[in-house]
């Protein structure tokens, strides 16, 4: 999805880690980021927002939940982040980056609440009443009272995401969780709302309802609403829409990677920072198994470079009900120990992937300044 484009346009990454293969500093089935690119698209992105008005808070599953990666980019501009469930909460916190944005898209577990809310997050999210009682209660308890957003239910859902409330239903929810004396309403947030369809960013029915009830807390109730919170396809390009739409605060994870489905048909100010490597374990009847345990079901992963003359083939993943092991590559040229290279759209802390971080590609001294198996472990190669 994104192989042709970083080869064009960052054509180092790819360099390094080939170098860093060849080198036998990395093992197959590793994600490597460029820190360079990661550094510039977060100083980007933050410039961006600040002409446009719009608050950022960054996401981190992308990137496996990486302590390094989380560190780097509160460092170059966006401070504080978004987690969608409790892993991305306690990442945050592990990683000394301050929490913007917590129970979206997971509501926090009401064993948990205690500990996120001493953590002091800026906004929770809930889904329904019975859930910021729970979190008023908790809050009560530790003597401090939590900023909540509202989850906006407009019927635009991705499945197994359902769930907030419905427009006309709002007044009357607000009303009752504002009695509560542990939190108070200050926004709404729905998800996703945006999308790309044919290479351009469209609004969801989730944007117009998230402006909807935003206005209807102010005028209705004399709420005062400091966050109307529009996430998915946060980036550069997508800013402007959001504040003429009145979003307050968007949520980028896929821009700081230049991987949103945007970089994949047209040059964005994101950089690609971001290719799988892998390599050959075997060859079958015609067909090379290279290692895998990093693809992703919707990563829309195509083609590959194959070797160190990069000749590109098809690279494909198996059906969804099986494990990829192996993924599957068309290429009779191919050898065992061959370095692959492939650049698709991920969720990293979804797959069995290593991680490695390389500082200096930008400057042409790449570098390895971190590598982690799965579970963010360092992973030491060495005798």
């Amino acid at each position: 999805m994104f192989l042709e484009v970083t080869v064009r346009r960052n054509p180092r990454l790819i360099e390094a880690a080939l170098r860093l293969h060849a080198e036998g500093r990395l093992p197959p089935n590793t994600y490597v980021l460029d820190m360079d690119a990661i550094r510039h698209n977060a100083r980007t992105l933050a410039a961006a927002a600040r002409r446009e008005g719009i608050q950022l808070y960054f996401m981190s599953k992308q990137v496996n939940r990486n302590p390094q990666v989380i560190a780097a980019v509160a460092e170059a501009g966006i401070p504080r982040g978004v987690a969608v469930d409790i892993d991305d909460a306690r990442a945050f916190r592990e990683a000394g980056a301050a929490l913007g944005h917590v129970g979206h898209l997971v509501q926090i577990p009401r064993a948990f609440l205690p500990q996120v809310l001493s953590w002091r997050p800026e906004v929770m999210t809930v889904f329904s009443v019975a859930h910021a009682k729970a979190v008023s209660d908790a809050a009560v308890r530790l003597g401090i009272k939590q900023d909540l957003l509202l989850r906006v239910a407009s019927g635009y859902f991705h499945p197994g995401q359902e769930g907030g409330f419905d427009l006309e239903e709002l007044p009357t929810v607000a009303r009752a969780i504002s009695e509560l004396p542990g939190v108070r309403v200050v926004g709404v947030t729905a998800f996703p709302c945006l999308v790309a369809e044919g290479g351009r960013p469209t609004p969801t029915p989730n944007l117009t309802a998230v402006t909807r009830a935003a206005r209807l807390l102010r005028e209705e109730l004399g709420i005062e609403v400091s966050q109307v919170n529009a996430p998915s396809l946060t980036c550069v390009a997508t800013l402007p829409m959001l504040r003429q739409a009145g979003a307050t605060h968007g949520e980028p994870g896929h821009a700081l990677t230049g991987t949103t489905p945007l970089h994949a048909t047209s040059d964005q100010p994101e950089l690609p920072a971001m290719v799988y490597l892998t390599e050959v374990s075997h060859t079958w009847r015609g067909r090379a198994y290279v290692y895998g345990g990093g693809s992703y079901p919707r990563g829309h992963m195509r083609n590959a470079l194959v070797g160190t003359a990069l000749r590109r083939a098809t690279l494909h993943r198996p059906a969804a009900e099986n494990i990829d092991y192996y993924l599957t590559l068309d290429d009779p040229k191919a050898r065992e120990g061959e370095p692959v290279i492939a650049a698709f759209r991920t969720q990293a802390f979804t797959a069995r992937a290593n991680l490695a971080l390389v500082e200096g590609i930008q400057q042409g001294a790449p570098r390895l300044a971190g590598l982690y198996d799965r579970a963010n472990r360092p992973l030491d190669l060495s005798i």
